[in-house]
Protein backbone atom coordinates (compact mmCIF):
# COMPACT_ATOMS: atom_id res chain seq x y z
CA UNK A 1 0.00 0.00 0.00
CA UNK A 2 1.23 3.25 -0.86
CA UNK A 3 0.62 6.11 2.10
CA UNK A 4 -0.42 9.44 0.50
CA UNK A 5 1.81 12.55 1.25
CA UNK A 6 0.49 16.09 2.35
CA UNK A 7 1.60 18.94 0.12
CA UNK A 8 3.59 20.60 2.20
CA UNK A 9 5.70 17.24 3.44
CA UNK A 10 9.19 17.47 1.52
CA UNK A 11 10.47 14.44 3.25
CA UNK A 12 11.51 11.83 1.04
CA UNK A 13 9.17 8.90 0.48
CA UNK A 14 10.42 5.55 -0.50
CA UNK A 15 9.00 2.71 -2.46
CA UNK A 16 11.42 -0.41 -2.33
CA UNK A 17 11.07 -3.33 -4.47
CA UNK A 18 10.14 -6.48 -2.67
CA UNK A 19 13.36 -8.00 -1.89
CA UNK A 20 14.53 -4.18 -0.48
CA UNK A 21 10.95 -3.09 1.00
CA UNK A 22 12.39 -3.56 5.09
CA UNK A 23 16.25 -2.06 4.37
CA UNK A 24 15.92 0.54 1.38
CA UNK A 25 17.12 3.95 2.81
CA UNK A 26 16.22 7.66 1.49
CA UNK A 27 20.27 8.49 2.29
CA UNK A 28 20.95 5.68 -0.73
CA UNK A 29 19.67 8.86 -3.06
CA UNK A 30 21.97 11.70 -2.32
CA UNK A 31 24.41 11.62 -4.78
CA UNK A 32 26.76 13.69 -2.38
CA UNK A 33 27.02 10.70 -0.22
CA UNK A 34 29.05 8.69 -2.77
CA UNK A 35 31.58 11.48 -3.29
CA UNK A 36 34.22 10.94 -6.48
CA UNK A 37 32.88 7.49 -6.02
CA UNK A 38 29.78 8.53 -7.76
CA UNK A 39 30.97 7.53 -11.82
CA UNK A 40 28.54 10.15 -14.09
CA UNK A 41 26.98 7.94 -17.23
CA UNK A 42 27.41 10.41 -20.00
CA UNK A 43 25.32 9.02 -22.29
CA UNK A 44 22.31 7.96 -22.96
CA UNK A 45 18.45 9.09 -21.52
CA UNK A 46 17.69 12.95 -20.23
CA UNK A 47 18.28 11.50 -16.54
CA UNK A 48 21.29 12.63 -14.34
CA UNK A 49 22.45 9.19 -13.49
CA UNK A 50 25.43 8.05 -11.54
CA UNK A 51 27.25 4.69 -11.08
CA UNK A 52 27.09 4.16 -7.41
CA UNK A 53 28.12 1.32 -5.00
CA UNK A 54 26.30 0.58 -1.47
CA UNK A 55 24.73 -1.74 0.52
CA UNK A 56 23.02 -2.73 -2.18
CA UNK A 57 26.00 -3.80 -4.28
CA UNK A 58 26.97 -1.86 -7.71
CA UNK A 59 24.11 0.05 -8.40
CA UNK A 60 22.64 2.56 -10.95
CA UNK A 61 20.92 6.15 -9.47
CA UNK A 62 18.64 7.81 -11.61
CA UNK A 63 17.26 11.29 -11.28
CA UNK A 64 14.39 12.10 -12.93
CA UNK A 65 14.77 15.03 -15.67
CA UNK A 66 12.63 16.13 -18.60
CA UNK A 67 13.20 16.79 -22.13
CA UNK A 68 11.01 18.75 -24.77
CA UNK A 69 8.95 21.57 -24.36
CA UNK A 70 8.34 21.22 -20.89
CA UNK A 71 11.89 21.13 -19.71
CA UNK A 72 11.96 25.17 -20.36
CA UNK A 73 9.55 25.04 -17.33
CA UNK A 74 11.16 22.78 -14.97
CA UNK A 75 13.47 19.71 -15.74
CA UNK A 76 12.95 18.03 -12.53
CA UNK A 77 9.69 18.19 -11.60
CA UNK A 78 6.62 16.70 -12.60
CA UNK A 79 3.03 17.61 -11.70
CA UNK A 80 1.80 15.73 -8.37
CA UNK A 81 -1.29 13.71 -9.15
CA UNK A 82 -0.66 10.85 -6.30
CA UNK A 83 1.87 8.31 -5.16
CA UNK A 84 0.63 5.20 -7.39
CA UNK A 85 1.49 8.07 -10.53
CA UNK A 86 4.70 8.80 -9.61
CA UNK A 87 7.46 7.98 -12.17
CA UNK A 88 9.33 6.26 -9.76
CA UNK A 89 6.57 3.88 -8.11
CA UNK A 90 5.58 3.05 -11.66
CA UNK A 91 8.98 1.93 -13.01
CA UNK A 92 9.80 0.50 -10.02
CA UNK A 93 6.54 -1.76 -10.53
CA UNK A 94 7.04 -2.46 -13.68
CA UNK A 95 10.66 -3.78 -13.30
CA UNK A 96 9.76 -5.82 -10.88
CA UNK A 97 6.53 -7.40 -13.01
CA UNK A 98 9.55 -7.70 -16.03
CA UNK A 99 11.77 -9.27 -13.81
CA UNK A 100 9.24 -11.82 -12.23
CA UNK A 101 8.33 -12.71 -16.23
CA UNK A 102 12.25 -13.55 -16.41
CA UNK A 103 12.70 -10.67 -19.06
CA UNK A 104 16.09 -9.09 -18.93
CA UNK A 105 15.66 -5.39 -17.19
CA UNK A 106 17.43 -3.88 -14.04
CA UNK A 107 16.64 -5.51 -11.32
CA UNK A 108 15.12 -2.49 -9.23
CA UNK A 109 15.66 -1.33 -6.07
CA UNK A 110 13.80 1.42 -4.88
CA UNK A 111 12.31 4.73 -6.03
CA UNK A 112 11.86 8.31 -3.86
CA UNK A 113 9.79 11.06 -4.24
CA UNK A 114 9.86 14.54 -2.38
CA UNK A 115 6.70 16.39 -2.57
CA UNK A 116 7.02 20.00 -3.68
CA UNK A 117 3.31 21.60 -3.36
CA UNK A 118 1.56 20.85 -6.39
CA UNK A 119 4.75 19.23 -8.29
CA UNK A 120 7.68 16.36 -7.01
CA UNK A 121 11.04 15.43 -7.99
CA UNK A 122 11.66 11.56 -8.14
CA UNK A 123 14.39 9.52 -8.37
CA UNK A 124 15.45 5.61 -9.41
CA UNK A 125 18.18 3.20 -7.75
CA UNK A 126 18.82 -0.19 -10.00
CA UNK A 127 21.20 -2.91 -9.85
CA UNK A 128 23.72 -2.62 -12.39
CA UNK A 129 24.20 -4.64 -15.63
CA UNK A 130 27.34 -5.85 -16.14
CA UNK A 131 27.47 -4.39 -20.02
CA UNK A 132 29.56 -5.04 -22.73
CA UNK A 133 28.50 -1.89 -24.66
CA UNK A 134 25.13 -0.96 -26.19
CA UNK A 135 23.52 -1.41 -29.97
CA UNK A 136 24.70 1.84 -31.09
CA UNK A 137 28.34 1.18 -30.08
CA UNK A 138 28.48 -2.43 -30.81
CA UNK A 139 26.75 -1.30 -34.54
CA UNK A 140 29.82 1.37 -34.78
CA UNK A 141 32.55 -1.02 -33.80
CA UNK A 142 31.14 -3.89 -36.28
CA UNK A 143 28.11 -3.55 -38.22
CA UNK A 144 28.12 -6.98 -39.46
CA UNK A 145 28.97 -8.82 -36.65
CA UNK A 146 26.78 -6.27 -34.19
CA UNK A 147 23.97 -8.60 -32.13
CA UNK A 148 20.82 -7.63 -34.85
CA UNK A 149 19.49 -11.63 -34.19
CA UNK A 150 19.76 -11.69 -30.87
CA UNK A 151 18.07 -8.07 -30.30
CA UNK A 152 15.63 -9.31 -32.78
CA UNK A 153 14.74 -12.21 -30.31
CA UNK A 154 14.96 -10.04 -27.24
CA UNK A 155 12.51 -7.35 -28.69
CA UNK A 156 10.19 -10.56 -29.30
CA UNK A 157 10.21 -11.98 -25.78
CA UNK A 158 8.73 -8.32 -24.79
CA UNK A 159 6.13 -8.14 -27.29
CA UNK A 160 5.42 -11.58 -26.86
CA UNK A 161 4.57 -9.98 -23.09
CA UNK A 162 3.04 -7.12 -23.82
CA UNK A 163 5.93 -4.37 -22.91
CA UNK A 164 5.84 -1.00 -24.49
CA UNK A 165 9.32 0.50 -24.20
CA UNK A 166 8.11 4.25 -24.92
CA UNK A 167 11.84 5.31 -26.28
CA UNK A 168 13.30 2.01 -27.97
CA UNK A 169 16.27 3.61 -28.98
CA UNK A 170 19.98 2.04 -29.37
CA UNK A 171 21.16 3.59 -26.31
CA UNK A 172 18.80 1.90 -24.41
CA UNK A 173 19.68 -1.33 -26.10
CA UNK A 174 22.85 -3.24 -24.23
CA UNK A 175 25.00 -6.52 -24.72
CA UNK A 176 25.88 -8.04 -21.35
CA UNK A 177 29.10 -9.15 -20.69
CA UNK A 178 27.78 -12.36 -20.76
CA UNK A 179 26.57 -12.03 -24.39
CA UNK A 180 22.79 -11.39 -23.62
CA UNK A 181 20.72 -8.34 -24.61
CA UNK A 182 19.21 -5.98 -21.82
CA UNK A 183 17.12 -3.05 -22.29
CA UNK A 184 16.94 -0.66 -20.10
CA UNK A 185 15.31 3.17 -19.24
CA UNK A 186 11.27 2.17 -18.82
CA UNK A 187 10.27 5.09 -17.12
CA UNK A 188 6.90 5.53 -18.87
CA UNK A 189 7.04 2.53 -19.98
CA UNK A 190 3.88 -0.16 -19.38
CA UNK A 191 2.93 -3.76 -20.13
CA UNK A 192 -0.02 -5.65 -20.79
CA UNK A 193 -0.54 -5.10 -24.04
CA UNK A 194 -1.55 -7.67 -26.87
CA UNK A 195 1.20 -7.72 -29.83
CA UNK A 196 0.15 -5.37 -32.51
CA UNK A 197 1.36 -3.00 -34.62
CA UNK A 198 3.09 -0.57 -31.33
CA UNK A 199 5.39 -3.60 -32.38
CA UNK A 200 6.47 -2.44 -35.51
CA UNK A 201 6.57 1.16 -34.48
CA UNK A 202 8.76 0.29 -31.44
CA UNK A 203 11.73 -1.24 -34.08
CA UNK A 204 11.00 1.39 -36.03
CA UNK A 205 11.72 4.06 -33.99
CA UNK A 206 14.78 1.66 -32.84
CA UNK A 207 16.17 2.19 -36.77
CA UNK A 208 15.71 6.00 -36.49
CA UNK A 209 17.83 6.43 -33.85
CA UNK A 210 20.25 4.09 -35.40
CA UNK A 211 20.19 5.99 -38.80
CA UNK A 212 20.14 9.07 -36.64
CA UNK A 213 23.72 8.73 -35.50
CA UNK A 214 25.25 5.77 -37.85
CA UNK A 215 29.00 7.76 -38.23
CA UNK A 216 30.50 5.95 -40.92
CA UNK A 217 28.39 3.07 -41.14
CA UNK A 218 26.03 3.17 -44.75
CA UNK A 219 21.93 3.40 -44.79
CA UNK A 220 22.96 0.20 -46.94
CA UNK A 221 24.63 -1.64 -43.95
CA UNK A 222 21.97 -0.71 -41.62
CA UNK A 223 19.53 -1.70 -43.67
CA UNK A 224 21.01 -4.83 -43.99
CA UNK A 225 21.46 -5.22 -40.13
CA UNK A 226 17.42 -4.47 -39.50
CA UNK A 227 16.34 -6.66 -41.88
CA UNK A 228 18.34 -9.65 -39.66
CA UNK A 229 16.78 -8.24 -36.73
CA UNK A 230 12.86 -7.81 -37.97
CA UNK A 231 13.53 -11.49 -39.31
CA UNK A 232 14.95 -12.91 -35.95
CA UNK A 233 12.04 -10.82 -34.32
CA UNK A 234 9.45 -12.61 -36.39
CA UNK A 235 10.92 -16.24 -36.09
CA UNK A 236 10.45 -15.56 -32.18
CA UNK A 237 7.25 -14.25 -32.17
CA UNK A 238 5.92 -16.91 -33.96
CA UNK A 239 7.52 -19.67 -32.04
CA UNK A 240 5.93 -21.28 -28.99
CA UNK A 241 8.64 -18.99 -26.55
CA UNK A 242 10.64 -16.47 -27.51
CA UNK A 243 14.37 -17.64 -27.49
CA UNK A 244 16.28 -16.62 -24.05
Amino acid sequence: MIASTPANDRSPHLHAAAAWRDRARAEWFDVSRYGANALPIGVGGRGDAWYVEGPFGAGVLRHYRRGGLMARLSTRHYLWLGARHARCVREVDLLEALVAAGLPVPAPIAGVWWRDGLLYRAALLMARVPVRADLMSLVHDDVARAPWEAVGATLARFHRFGAHHPDLNARNVLQRTDGGITLIDWDRGTAGHAPGRWCDDEIARLERSLLKYRRHVTPAQMGEGMARLRAAWREAMASDGAAR
